[in-house]
Parts: C-alpha cells; sequence; structure tokens
C-alpha cells in the first residue's frame, strides 16, 4: 500500500498538496484553535465562558446558513478563483477579529472565522478531491485531509507561543499575514502545477459517467440519504467540538492537568490520520456506501471510556479512538457523497452536509455547557450522547 501511495501521490503531487494546505489552514476557523482566544476574548468583553459560547453559537450557526449558497459557487467556479476568494476572505477576517473592541466586532470576526475558515477553506480542500478523482477518490480525500490532523498537531502550540510572545491580537495578525504572503501564492501555485492534473481527471470522471442530474436544496434536504446521512454529520461536528471547547474543564474534573489535556490532542491528530489513511484504499476497493457507518463503533468505544473510568490514560485513549472514527469517516462520507449525488454538484451538497455540521458545532459547547451548569456530570451527558450516536448509527444502516 505504501509503493500505490507513493505512485499516487508522485502523478498528482500539486492538486493533493492544495486539498492538504487548505485542510490544514482551515484550522484558523476551527473550534480547537479558536478556543485558545476565547480566555482573552472573555476577558475584553467582561463576560464568562457561558457568554462567550453563546456568542459562538450565533456567529457559527449565522456561517452556517451561508454556507450553501457561498459553497455551491464551487461547482460554477473555476478553482483558482474560488480559492482565491476563500483564502482572502479568510485572512480579511483574521485581521477584522485582531481589532475587536465590543461584542458586536467579536460576533462578526467569529462569523467571519467559522465561515471562510471551519466552512470554505475545509470545503474547499474536500470537494475538489471528490471532483477531480474518481477511481482513486478515496486515496485522494485520505491525503488531502491529513492536513486537518497536521492543523491539530502542530498549530495549537505555534498560536500558543505567539499569544504569549506578542499577544492574541498580534496572533490573529500574523496569521492573517501568513494567508496573504504564504497560502494564496502557495496554492496558486500548486494549481499552476496541477492544470494538466485536473484536466486529466476531470475527463476521467466524466467518462465513467459520475456526473448527475442537478437537484435543488429542497430536494436534497426532503430526500431519504439526506436524513440518512446527516445525523450522524450532526453528531459528530456537535460532541467533537464540545469535547475540545470542555476539555480543559473536563481535565478539572477529573483530576487531569491542563498540560496533559493539551499534550493528549496529538495523538487525536495522530489516529485521525491514520484512519484517514487506512481507509482511503479501503474506499476504492469496497466504496463508502458498503463501509458507512461502521467507523462509528469506534467512536462510540472512546465515548464508553469517558463514561466509565477517570484516570488519566482514559483521555489519550478515548482520543485515540475518536479519531479513528473520525479520520475513517470524513473519508468515507466525502467519498460517499460523491458516489450518491455525483460530482457536477459535489459543492452543493458539500455545502449543505458541512452547514448541518457547522450547525452541530455551534450547538455541542452551547448545550454542553447548559447542562453542566445544571450540575450534571460530565459522565452522565457522555451517556446521552453515546444513546444519541447509537440512535444515529443505528438510522445509518437505512438503504441508500
Amino acid at each position: 500500500m505504501k509503493d500505490e501511495l507513493r505512485t499516487f501521490f508522485r502523478y498528482n503531487t500539486g492538486l493533493l498538496l492544495f486539498g492538504l494546505v487548505f485542510s490544514f489552514f482551515s484550522s484558523f476557523g476551527q473550534t480547537f484553535l479558536l478556543s485558545l482566544y476565547v480566555p482573552s476574548i472573555a476577558e475584553l468583553l467582561g463576560t464568562g465562558n457561558t457568554g462567550v459560547g453563546t456568542i459562538y453559537a450565533v456567529a457559527t450557526i449565522a456561517s452556517a446558513l451561508t454556507l450553501p449558497w457561498l459553497g455551491g459557487y464551487f461547482d460554477k467556479t473555476d478553482i483558482r478563483r474560488y480559492s482565491r476568494m476563500v483564502v482572502l476572505g479568510l485572512a480579511l477576517a483574521l485581521l477584522f477579529m485582531s481589532f475587536a473592541r465590543h461584542l458586536v466586532m467579536v460576533l462578526i470576526g467569529f462569523y467571519g472565522l467559522r465561515l471562510f475558515g471551519q466552512g470554505l477553506m475545509s470545503h474547499t480542500s474536500m470537494s475538489a478531491m471528490a471532483k477531480y478523482f474518481n477511481k482513486n477518490r478515496g486515496k485522494a480525500i485520505s491525503i488531502g485531509a491529513l492536513g486537518f490532523s497536521g492543523g491539530e498537531a502542530v498549530l495549537p502550540i505555534v498560536i500558543t507561543v505567539l499569544i504569549g510572545a506578542v499577544g492574541w491580537r498580534w496572533a490573529l495578525r500574523l496569521s492573517a499575514a501568513n494567508c496573504v504572503l504564504i497560502i494564496l501564492p502557495l496554492t496558486a501555485w500548486l494549481l499552476k502545477l496541477s492544470k494538466q492534473t485536473i484536466r486529466l481527471n476531470r475527463m476521467e470522471t466524466q467518462s465513467a459517467g459520475a456526473g448527475t442530474s442537478e437537484q435543488g436544496v429542497k430536494h436534497i434536504l426532503f430526500d431519504k440519504r439526506f436524513r440518512v446521512i446527516s445525523p450522524i454529520v450532526f453528531m459528530l461536528g456537535f460532541t467533537n467540538t464540545a469535547i475540545f471547547f470542555f476539555q480543559l474543564k473536563l481535565g478539572a474534573a477529573r483530576g487531569w492537568t491542563p498540560e496533559w489535556v493539551a499534550g493528549s490532542i496529538s495523538v487525536f491528530a495522530i489516529a485521525g490520520a491514520t484512519g484517514m489513511l487506512g481507509t482511503g484504499p479501503m474506499v476504492d476497493r469496497f466504496t463508502g456506501k458498503r463501509l458507512f457507518p461502521y467507523f462509528l463503533i469506534l467512536y462510540l468505544a472512546g465515548l464508553f471510556l469517558l463514561i466509565r473510568y477517570s484516570q488519566p490514560w482514559v483521555y489519550p485513549a478515548a482520543l485515540i479512538l475518536i479519531g479513528l472514527a473520525n479520520g475513517s469517516g470524513n473519508t468515507i462520507r466525502d467519498a460517499m457523497v460523491a458516489e450518491i449525488y455525483g460530482i457536477d454538484m459535489i459543492g452543493r451538497v458539500r455545502s449543505i452536509f458541512i452547514t448541518v455540521m457547522v450547525a452541530s458545532t455551534a450547538l455541542g459547547p452551547v448545550t454542553f455547557g447548559i447542562l453542566l451548569d445544571m450540575n450534571l456530570t460530565f459522565s452522565t451527558v457522555f451517556t446521552a450522547v453515546f444513546i444519541a450516536m447509537l440512535l444515529s448509527m443505528l438510522n445509518g444502516f437505512r438503504r441508500l
């Protein structure tokens, strides 16, 4: 498999690196990274965690409602022009947040970061992998998605050091400069390098009959396939975000040190990368439809550990299982969406599912916050999540 991946990467280097770069820097809008700014923003606004969580939830829901509109343009716009728009939008959002002085500016800043970072950067990356590959779609998605794990492993350390050295505002400004001075020219060069690859892969995909007739948003939302897939997408985003948003509070409740909790994120990233790479060839062999939703068994096992045990080893062990489930699940889901709906409307369909995911990431922290403020234990909350995810998995076995 290593030789196969090496050969595949060599012939598609530019396009695969484009997907990897976009998934890596989508971290600028992901909860695990934005949570590092929360204490400073809470101090700025003079509010507690619940207040910041509510602002974050409102901004995230607003970004989710915008995604189907902007995400759908991926199907109609040249990828070079579309990716340039996304990177510049992210840079502006980072810069705007760095000058935030009051609640409204923080709300707009979070909105832009969630929309262009978590939403459109990841959407562009995975849509490109699904659209421009056919028989190797699983491998392409798994390689492109490695950036998510890379961002989780590297950027929290970098941003923490920057905040400590120059403050949270300049950390945001330096991130914005990185978008303009590094990401923008790098992705433009990678796409120029990939022009021939995109054309050949596009011809191969079209000849395989992977396109489909165009369907409206209303038709997709009321389709049975959406009702099978969306609950799982929702539960994954809901639970992932809530766990990371309250991970320090979870650690304090269980007697784990902040250093232990923060260090455990690296095993989550490694497990996610392992799940992605391991699942890609399996998707190409068996298809995403046949592998869905078995990956949730690993996630349920991770939740069981968090419910049942409280020793320090539990957190990294649970994150390994959850990371494997997330990594494999992302590859399976994105390949399956292309298999079911076709590539001609991949941007529209993926943006709708990302809307579900982003909305769930807004509701996760605020729901956990409310339940924890009611003095429910983490074990009780995780038990409720376990039951909801189990029901989602059983629903996912319905025929697509």
